[in-house]
């Protein structure tokens, strides 16, 4: 089948390049394409003129001034405030009063540097994106609403999906009260929360989009005739009509109709199907009986016009259709299976469409693994929307990483980057950009760090840090010269200078393993 999106699959330079792509020298670059000083702007007109409302009601005294207003909030101070959630997700306590104990346990926390306990308490009290004259009771997601539009607006102008995408269903996690839209799902790693429809990039995991799900009554559903799940569906891939792509989805949303209605639109859906499902054939409800007689890795299939459905006996029995695959495409899996003398790991036959349908799925999966390795999640047992800011606040850094890693790899002379550079380090670099902390630890020392040699050959603490970083054997370099100020052993010749390296910034990763992991002991002199 053709594909033929409307602009090239990935990160799309062209929008990158409108800005300059000398100016994207940092990761923290990336994620300004997302909280852009519009977007701040939004926060802090709408987050004063709520608590100047709220102050002037007598509520909320302790976060006044002495003279009794509202200390407006400003561009830079809303950034450090997203600053620090952002550095909750990954340097995690129990409380908030936490970081900015005076404990010595707790002492030096770059939080309390960047913003009083008061003032950050404050702010999380009247965060809005909606000014109060704005709200419109009637509509749940009023409050929360322009983030979501403003996240899905940019995460789709910068970045086209490649042509595996996938749909289903995200669970934010929350036991907030009295909302009516939280929801309860017992089989999910995440049962109560707030129920989400995505659309993601099944070989990223970028989230191209995205809606709250607001339960049966207030869900707006253009054709309830056809279902519910038809209409979501139809929802999210609405931008990708005409373009030839795979969407994957699992049993809830198969359906012969949707399948049928979204082949017309030229887009090719290869879902899993329930035993009740219309997109069922009539010759495998017999599914019973043919389990009984059928061992592991057997399959049928049965050809019903542009579609496919192929039955396959694993653990379980699973039926998969396409319009794109062949019933008599068959490839290998590895399973564990019992014989005489005992487990034994062996290759089963496996169709194609079913190797493709696991592949495929796996986009909102992804995409959930990254969001919830480092969650800004603030407790809120009232106030539910905080927990869908939050969620906004990662998918916006995790897009943002996604572009970032796919720019880099694309222009690497851009960036100088240690040997890795995951989501950790990633909201590290954004956390003391938007702090307005310096990105390298100074190394002020380096003027009183000059070489010297040693009496005896020793192994190089920069290659064996560099070696074990990148996951390889130790290369036991023996070297001469050492630094007496860092009291290490340090390569220093015309094709491999690591002194140099060492006290570079770029060292700093290095030195950080070395300090950890290396025996401290004095060089002999």
């Amino acid at each position: 089948m053709p594909f033929k999106p409307e602009r090239e699959p990935g990160v799309q330079l062209h929008m990158l390049t409108r800005k300059g792509k000398d100016s994207l020298k940092e990761p923290s670059d990336f994620f300004k394409l997302f909280l852009t000083s519009t977007l701040l702007l939004q926060f802090c007109i709408a987050t004063n003129h709520t608590a100047e409302l709220l102050i002037g009601q007598g509520k909320f005294a302790t976060y006044c001034q002495p003279d009794g207003m509202w200390k407006r909030v400003t561009e830079e101070e809303m950034q450090k405030f997203f600053g620090i959630l952002i550095y909750m997700s990954f340097a995690v306590y129990n409380t908030i009063e936490k970081y900015w104990s005076t404990s010595p346990l707790y002492k030096g926390n770059i939080v309390q540097q960047a913003m009083s306990r008061t003032r950050f308490r404050a702010i999380l009290t009247f965060i809005q994106i909606t000014p109060p004259a704005d709200v419109d009771k009637t509509n749940k997601l009023t409050r929360i609403q322009p983030l979501f539009q403003h996240i899905k607006t940019v995460s789709q102008s910068l970045f086209q999906p490649y042509r595996n995408v996938s749909a289903d269903e995200r669970m934010v996690a929350s036991k907030h009260k009295y909302s009516g839209i939280r929801q309860y799902i017992k089989d999910k790693p995440i049962r109560f929360g707030i129920k989400l429809w995505v659309l993601a990039c099944a070989k990223t995991g970028y989230t191209f989009d995205f809606f709250v799900y607001l339960g049966k009554k207030r869900t707006e559903v253009l054709d309830r005739s056809k279902g519910l799940a038809y209409n979501v569906v139809f929802q999210l891939v609405e931008k990708l009509l005409q373009q030839g792509y795979y969407l994957f989805v699992d049993s809830f949303y198969t359906t012969f109709r949707l399948s049928r209605d979204l082949l017309q639109q030229k887009v090719y859906l290869i879902g899993a199907v329930r035993k009740n499902s219309t997109a069922m054939p009539t010759s495998f409800k017999d599914v019973k009986e043919w389990e009984k007689v059928a061992g592991r890795g057997d399959f049928r299939w049965h050809r019903d016009d542009e579609f496919v459905a192929v039955q396959w006996k694993d653990c379980k029995t699973v039926t998969v259709i396409s319009p794109v695959h062949k019933g008599s495409d068959v490839t290998s899996c590895e399973r564990t299976l019992q014989n005489r003398n005992g487990w034994k790991k062996s290759k089963v036959k496996q169709p194609s469409v079913i190797h493709a349908y696991n592949y495929g799925m796996g986009g909102v999966d992804k995409s959930d693994q990254l969001l919830n390795k480092y969650s800004s999640y603030i407790r809120s047992q009232f106030h539910w929307w905080r927990v869908l800011l939050c969620h906004g606040l990662d998918i916006m850094v995790v897009n943002a990483l996604l572009i970032f890693q796919d720019f880099a790899q694309k222009f690497p002379e851009h960036f100088h980057l240690p040997s890795r550079f995951g989501q950790l380090e990633f909201r590290e670099s954004l956390v003391t950009s938007l702090l307005g902390i310096e990105h390298m630890k100074s190394h002020s020392h380096t003027v009183n760090c000059v070489p010297d040699f040693l009496p005896k050959r020793l192994n190089c603490c920069y290659c064996a840090a560099v070696a074990h970083l990148d996951a390889q054997l130790h290369p036991h370099v023996k070297t001469s010269v050492c630094c007496r100020h860092c009291q290490v052993p340090l390569c220093l010749t015309e094709k491999r200078n690591c002194f140099a390296k060492w006290h570079s910034p770029e060292g700093s990763e290095a030195r950080d393993w070395s300090t950890q992991n290396s025996r401290k002991r004095k060089l002999p002199n």
